[in-house]
């Protein structure tokens, strides 16, 4: 695999894929092995993209309910996170078979591409770094805007085959040992944080176990279809929608439980997962990380907090290697809804951290 120290997990706050790339080329040079396009426009927005452009345009899919200005908007963070109504509400229309021909990934990522693969032959990237296709979960791509959960079967199986569909589209133009694949694995730990309550009144009732088995079985679908030349990761995210972190969670058990269950679900080399870290950790937030069992599967602990200093960075660090030996970092989420002047400091943040692992 690829030699990397850090990991940018998705979205950056910049216009374009270019001065994404140009920026964390820079900046990180030396320390990261594959780079993300920054998720530019709609994607800035996440699954909203999902929302805006596909879901909401498809003629087998009834909006319910719908935002007015046409986009999703942030919950109150002072709000208790249970049994929120949702403000973009979708169903399968009666009588139709859903699948999906489109989720415009695979477009996006073969333009981004393009410019990736100009700019590392311009020098801006460095030889042997690989292009970032960051892509959502099939949980948490669907269950916070389809409103039946009997639909959800059906809706998840067409998800996965159009998804699949979206990585051959890419395959079509970047080379497999060119590519690295990131699942975003949020909407699934915002749920699970919750033991037996629920975020969105929709969702089923169901105990925590019975939530971690039907979060953990989509593993079982994630890995297939994917060259063994192209690397495959896992983003674990506590969430930024509305203020960060929306999962409450007191440790890195949920994190590592999962990364065991993926591990143990791939049928093929799982390459990294990524966990969030907060921001003042004690021992026993990492103290789960001893009953990581991933192999040599590599880690990156989001403990690059850029509103504080290296101090604190090396305690977090110094904590976290009580537990695991060796590791890279990044941050807890990507900086889509950043000040994108604030960007090249962050980098800056990523780069001192990284020096001292």
């Amino acid at each position: 695999m690829a030699n990397s120290d850090v990991l940018l997990v998705g979205s950056l706050p910049y216009d374009t894929a270019e001065a994404a790339f140009r920026a964390a080329g820079s900046e990180l040079d030396g320390h990261i092995g594959w780079l993300p396009d920054g998720e530019p426009g709609p994607r800035q927005m996440w699954v909203g993209m999902l929302l805006a452009l596909v879901f909401s345009k498809h003629p087998d899919i009834e909006e319910t309910k719908a935002p007015q200005q046409g986009e999703l908007t942030p919950p109150d963070p002072n709000a208790p996170p249970v049994e929120l109504e949702g403000d973009w509400l979708l169903r399968v229309r009666p009588g139709r078979a859903i699948r999906f021909d489109d989720l415009k990934y695979g477009t996006f990522a073969a333009e981004s591409y393009q410019v990736f693969r100009r700019l590392r032959d311009e020098g801006a990237i460095a030889p042997g770094v690989r292009f970032q296709m960051s892509l959502p979960s099939p949980h948490s791509s669907l269950e916070g805007c389809f409103e039946d959960p009997d639909q959800w079967p059906e809706l998840n199986r067409a998800y996965v085959d159009g998804i699949r569909g979206e990585i051959r589209k890419a395959l079509e133009t970047i080379p497999a040992d060119d590519l690295v694949i990131q699942w975003d694995v949020a909407l699934e730990l915002l749920d699970l944080s919750l033991g037996e309550r629920n975020y969105f009144r929709f969702w089923p009732k169901l105990s925590a176990q019975e939530k971690f088995q039907r979060h953990i079985a989509q593993f079982d679908e994630l890995w297939q279809e994917i060259p063994d030349e192209t690397l495959v990761g896992i983003h674990l995210c506590f969430g930024t929608w509305g203020g960060w972190p929306m999962a409450d969670l007191p440790d890195l058990d949920l994190c590592v439980r999962m990364s065991n269950e993926a591990k143990r679900r791939f049928g093929r080399r799982l390459d990294f997962v990524h966990m969030p870290v907060v921001t003042e950790p004690d021992d026993a937030f990492f103290a789960p990380l001893d009953r990581l069992d991933i192999g040599d599967t590599k880690v990156f602990l989001g403990m690059v907090h850029h509103t504080d200093g290296i101090e604190n960075f090396r305690r977090r660090r110094d904590l976290a290697r009580k537990h695991l030996s060796s590791f890279g970092i990044g941050s807890v989420c990507g900086y889509g809804r950043l000040d994108p002047e604030t960007l090249p400091d962050v980098l800056r943040i990523h780069a001192q951290d990284a020096a001292e692992l």
